[in-house]
């Protein structure tokens, strides 16, 4: 069955909680922020403060979805907020084509970079390792960010070159 990149429509909300649920590294509060994030694009469709694109397999089938955005005061840098894709659906490319058709996204838009932010956790390290596996450097890490031992570590990819400083 073939994959299609959509935007988010009223209906896929549901299915959404029910993707991020299915994640065995996702805190409470961590699922919150993300369905804040589902419904603040819904309310504001033609706004592109989050921009959110779901992968349907079939007639209403989501298996996951991508949530990015421009990053406020910035010239072309842009966040990636979330990429879910439920647990049956990994290692079958759904992650890979939702990334691929974001970063072609911000290629029109004429993006300079994508930051990602992850925590160190060990439950977070198959993120990590698809983020490298796509191109992403790690940038930096912020150590004890989210909690003693749990530390920020931002990912990043530039579209453009830096330019020279002179």
């Amino acid at each position: 069955m073939s994959l299609k990149i959509r935007k988010i429509q009223p209906q896929d909300r549901p299915k959404l909680e029910e993707i991020l649920n299915a994640q065995q590294h996702f805190r409470p509060a961590e699922i919150q922020v993300a369905l804040e994030l589902i419904q603040v694009a819904l309310n504001h469709p033609d706004e592109e403060e989050y921009i959110i694109q779901c992968a349907e397999k079939g007639e209403g089938d989501i298996s996951g979805y991508i949530c990015y955005g421009k990053a406020p005061l910035t010239d072309a840098v842009y966040d990636l907020y979330w990429i879910v894709v439920h647990p049956r659906e990994w290692n079958q490319g759904t992650g890979s084509s939702l990334l691929r058709w974001a970063e072609e996204d911000l290629l029109r838009r004429q993006a300079r970079v994508l930051f990602i932010e992850t925590s160190s956790l060990p439950a977070y390290e198959r993120p990590r390792m698809f983020y490298r596996k796509h191109g992403f450097q790690e940038q930096a890490k912020f150590l004890d960010y989210y909690r003693v031992g749990d530390h920020k570590i931002i990912f990043v990819k530039r579209f453009q070159p830096v330019p020279e400083s002179s």
